[in-house]
């Protein structure tokens, strides 16, 4: 498409001799009047010119003010689904978190609890432990404390039986004579522990052990306990099978060999033929134990059968060393008791006399006091009568 030239330029070039021509007819005119329309022809493009300037620049704004719109509409949408992603994405986040949360405080209480029953099991095995160091270290204890009694016991026992040999030596006296003492003792110290019961000291001579002991309990017999004492130096089986053939004319449920002297092997106390054999200073604890057992076995009304049953396990007890350490903790702490009423006679009776002589002091005192008084009383009258 041919450049459209402007109407100056055709007019101008149109006649060499200075006048113009019209661009749209071609035909001459004027210089004035050439000059004239093509200024106004000037003009015209130039106010064109703007307009069409004027219609490009609004064109251009309106297309770059709806570029704009649209592309602010564009980032409000986007900044709007950015937004709306990253709520899900916090509500996601969040979800996810609080789970994870809640596993962790569920795997914390889980842990606590386990750790709660460890050291439970721990301390209740520490106490437990702690109990049982503390148990044997008691039983250690009572065991040693025991043990030393047990030999006290026995060496006051030996020192006993060495005087009471020595005095035999010196008064030379019979085994019968020797018997005879123990034997009322024996028969004395049944008769003080059990007032209720019938208690009958066999005549020397007659046939039978030397002390009945039938047991009473509300009123009602329960059984019967013989005894024999001995004091001989020498053990003889023969004190054993006579006295089991007493306590079978006597129907008796238990009999008791009271002596000094044991067989060979034993002490304080053991059982022979059915026979209980014990030392003196443990027969008033063993016939306590043995009365108890006759009165229970009667309560419950128990067989023959039953009755031996519980005969041999009580027998079995008797000779084991827990019952020989008891008897031996009673025996020394009769001793110590009696001990102790020893020596607080022996202190009331210091007080005692040192008592009367202070009274005595006393009474010398007032005497003196009263002399003196009487003596200036008696002088003073002598004094006045002569003036």
């Amino acid at each position: 498409m041919a450049a459209v030239r402007p109407a100056s330029d055709l007019m101008q070039s149109s006649d060499p001799s200075g006048a113009g021509h019209c661009p749209l007819c071609q035909q001459p005119i004027p210089q004035e009047t050439s000059e004239a329309v093509l200024q106004r022809i000037a003009a015209g493009e130039r106010d064109q010119s703007l307009a069409l300037e004027k219609r490009i620049a609004g064109a251009i704004a309106a297309t770059e003010a709806k570029a704009r719109a649209e592309l602010e509409t564009q980032r409000q949408r986007v900044a709007a689904e950015i937004e709306k992603a990253r709520d899900e994405a916090k509500r996601a986040s969040e979800a996810a978190l609080a789970a994870k949360l809640a596993e962790l405080d569920d795997l914390r209480r889980r842990a606590e609890a386990d750790l709660a029953a460890v050291r439970a099991e721990q301390e209740a095995q520490a106490a437990a432990k702690i109990s049982e160091i503390r148990d044997a270290l008691e039983r250690d204890k009572v065991a040693a404390l025991q043990a030393l009694e047990a030999k006290s016991f026995e060496d006051k026992q030996r020192m006993a039986s060495k005087i009471a040999d020595m005095q035999r030596q010196l008064e030379n006296k019979t085994a019968q004579d020797l018997g005879y003492g123990p034997e009322v003792d024996l028969f004395e110290l049944l008769k003080t522990e059990f007032p209720e019961d019938r208690i009958v000291r066999v005549e020397k001579g007659a046939a039978g052990a030397d002390v009945v002991h039938d047991i009473y309990s509300n009123g009602r017999n329960c059984g019967r306990i013989v005894y024999d004492s001995k004091n001989s130096s020498a053990w003889r089986n023969d004190y054993v099978s006579k006295l089991r053939s007493d306590q079978a004319d006597a129907k008796a449920d238990h009999a008791v060999l009271c002596t000094k002297s044991f067989p060979s092997g034993a002490k304080e106390i053991t059982t022979m033929d059915g026979v209980v054999v014990v030392s003196p200073q443990r027969v008033g604890v063993l016939a306590g134990i043995l009365r108890r057992h006759v009165i229970q076995s009667a309560t419950l009304r128990l067989g023959n059968e039953a009755r031996e049953h519980k005969t041999a396990a009580l027998y079995q007890f008797i000779m084991s060393e827990q019952c020989s350490n008891i008897m031996s903790s009673l025996a020394l702490n009769a001793d110590d008791l009696v001990d102790i009423d020893a020596k607080e006679l022996r202190a009331h009776q210091a007080v005692w006399k040192k008592r009367a002589e202070l009274i005595r002091n006393v009474q010398r005192a007032h005497g003196d006091l009263s002399f003196e008084i009487e003596r200036i009383i008696g002088v003073g009258g002598n004094k006045a009568g002569e003036s």
